[in-house]
């Protein structure tokens, strides 16, 4: 198995439901889940279960919009934490889902998945990242990554 594992579709073709049950059989896992429940989206930690609401339905102080998204922006606080905990643990494998445009602009989880990826070559360590199917060529880019050193699961819509 290849130290990096990209989960990867199109939107809402089930690539966190593919998650949940990979990691049901892999050890020593942490790191953070976005199930989705209609449109509302939440932070799930793996090992805890503890959770976070992303979307909200108004703006305010402690929020920021992407699109037709309204996030809170406490709930990103929250999650580099939790991601920064499984970094930091004896934790063999860090799931993130889900690595997008916030990412991208260097917002949302970053920068601890630019730590995590830099920490990925350094340790035993292993990720599994989601990424849509649009974003997987500019992610390889951004982390200066081959195809041949990861391993690209593809999920196609259920």
């Amino acid at each position: 198995m290849k130290k990096i594992q990209i989960i990867t579709g199109k939107i809402r073709s089930g690539k966190t439901t593919y998650l949940k049950t990979l990691i049901t059989s892999t050890k020593n896992v942490g790191g953070i889940i976005q199930p989705a429940n209609g449109e509302e989206r939440f932070f799930s930690d793996i090992k805890t279960k503890e959770s976070r609401v992303i979307t909200s339905d108004n703006e305010s102080g402690d929020t920021f919009r992407l699109g037709r998204f309204i996030f809170f922006s406490e709930s990103f606080t929250w999650a580099r934490k939790k991601l920064n905990l499984a970094l930091q643990e004896d934790t063999e494998t860090i799931v993130v889902d889900e690595y997008g445009p916030l990412e991208f602009k260097g917002n949302g989880l970053e920068p601890v998945v630019s730590e995590i990826m830099s920490q990925i070559h350094k340790t035993n360590k292993m990720a599994i990242i989601v990424i849509r199917e649009s974003l997987v060529d500019e992610f390889l880019q951004k982390f200066n990554l081959t195809v041949e050193e990861v391993e690209i699961i593809r999920i196609e819509s259920v």
